[in-house]
This record gives structure tokens, sequence and C-alpha cells, in this order.
């Protein structure tokens, strides 16, 4: 099991190199047709003037929702343990005008510097799978709420289901040797079980907490092609890999992307879909 430290610093280190393909394809990556976000504010319920927390906000995606949802009375504060993706969301922020959401460099999970009732609302969209202490994170947003607080997060659901994971995987496999045992951690799909996320939320002091699976477009890009290099410039442990392969490695990697990707969708559109877990409870009144 790699440790919790060494587990957030390969993280900064792949979030770093990312972060720019997450700004250029943040379109992409928001899949206008997906319904992720909407079920997040739907089930945290802000209201015009309220405090709301974007934990690992990333490049600010919900952020943008939750900034238009509370107004220009209420806030917005995202935190992430990535400086590049916070520096990408301050320069979404700025292109786009929003005055009323501002952006965090946080140490880890645990330390997020926040009052104690400082928020109204809370959500943390697929970030909490990356975290290597989430009961943390959840118990100290939970200290962050006002009684009666609300928060909800997503994580990917079944890792079969999830069609950006499912291909680049077996792609990646052709042309990678895969360890024989692999380290375990945080990570993509690792909290992908209702049984364990809906546990979590209840140790983390919340009440009214409930689980719920639902299917949803999480990436849309215009064709095959496209698509892959979305991912080459979005996932971070491709980035790495594909820096230390020859030029020759790196092109047949990328034509079979193509090729399974067009094998699913042809020469249309690429929409990748996934099964996502929602949970949401409430901060006790007393």
């Amino acid at each position: 099991m790699i440790d919790a430290d060494t587990a957030r610093e390969q993280q900064r280190q792949e979030w770093a190199l990312s972060a720019p393909g997450w700004s250029q394809f943040r379109d992409n990556l928001s899949a206008a047709s997906g319904t992720m976000t909407g079920r997040l504010l739907d089930a945290v319920a802000p209201r015009p003037g309220d405090r709301a927390l974007d934990l690992a906000c990333g490049i600010g995606n919900p952020t943008d929702a939750l900034a238009a949802a509370v107004g220009a009375g209420g806030s917005v504060l995202g935190l992430d343990i990535s400086p590049e993706m916070i520096e990408g969301a301050r320069s979404w922020a700025r292109a786009h005008g929003v005055t009323n959401a501002e952006f965090r460099v946080v140490p880890d999970e645990g330390h997020l510097g926040l009052a104690p009732e400082e928020f109204d609302v809370a959500v943390c969209r697929v970030g909490l799978q990356y975290m290597p202490d989430p009961g943390a994170a959840l118990r100290a947003v939970r200290e962050a709420l006002v009684p009666g607080g609300r928060m909800a997060a997503t994580t990917l659901g079944d890792p079969g289901r999830c069609m950006a994971f499912r291909i680049s995987s077996q792609v990646i496999a052709r042309h990678v040797p895969t360890p024989d045992a692999p380290p375990s951690g945080p990570g993509p799909v690792s909290l992908s079980d209702a049984d364990r996320l809906r546990e979590l939320f209840a140790a983390g002091g919340f009440t009214d907490v409930a689980v719920e699976s639902f299917e949803t477009a999480l990436i849309e890009v215009g064709d095959a092609e496209s698509c892959w290099l979305m991912f080459e410039h979005t996932m971070g442990p491709l980035i790495a890999m594909l820096g230390s392969m020859s030029a020759e490695r790196a092109r047949a990697l990328r034509e079979d992307g193509v090729a399974a990707l067009r094998a699913e969708f042809g020469d249309g559109p690429v929409v990748l879909t996934g099964e996502a877990l929602l949970a949401s409870g409430t901060r006790p009144e007393s």
C-alpha cells in the first residue's frame, strides 16, 4: 500500500503535468450533455447569498456553476492540492469576470484551513477517490458547514462502465508492461463502492446520508483523433509515460488508441459515458 505522503506528491506531479490540458479541454471534460454537476447542485440546493465550498476544485468545475447559483451576494471557495490546477481556476475566473469565487492551495485533504461553520453548502466532484484519507476530508468539511448545511460528492462507479477508463487502460496495457502487483492506493476508481461511500459519510458525522448511482456523459469530443489527443494532455500518468517513450512507441500507442475509439464511435463524435455515484449528507443541527 502506497503511503499517504507519497500518494499526494505523486498526484501533485501528475496534476502539474495535466493542468494545461485540463484548461485547454475544459469544455470537453465538462460534457455539456452530462448530469453530474446538476445532480451535485440539486443535492445541496445552493441559494442566492450562500457561502459554498468546492473541495478538489481542479480548474474550477463545478465552481463556475456554484458561483452562478449563489449569485453576487454569495461566495465560493475552491480548494485543491495542485498549485497548477488552482492557477487554471483563477485564470478561468478572471477571463469570465467571475468575482464571487476565490481559490486556495491546501497541503492535504485533512488540513483545509477553514473556520468552523463557515459554509452553507459544500461539494466535491470526482475528487474524494484521489485522497489518501477521504474520511479526514469529510470530517473537515462537516466542521466547516453550518448546522443543517449540506455536503455532496460524486465518484466514478463501476470501472468497467467508465468508457474513458476502460478504453485507455486496455490500450495502454497493450504497450506498457503491467506490474505483477501494482501499488494500491487512491486513484480514479478507488471509491467505486456505494456502501464504502455511505460508510465514509456516516463516519464523517453526516446524517440523512444517501448514495445513488446514475449513468452520465463524462467527456464529449468531436472525433477519435481529438479524443486521444485530449487523453495525452489530461491524463497525468499517460503524459509521464509518453515522456519516457521513444517517438516510435508513442506513435504506435496513439494509433492503437485512436483505433480503439473508432471501433466504439466510428467517425462520429465521441461521447464517453460512465456510472457515477452521488453521496450526500447533512451536518446535524446539534
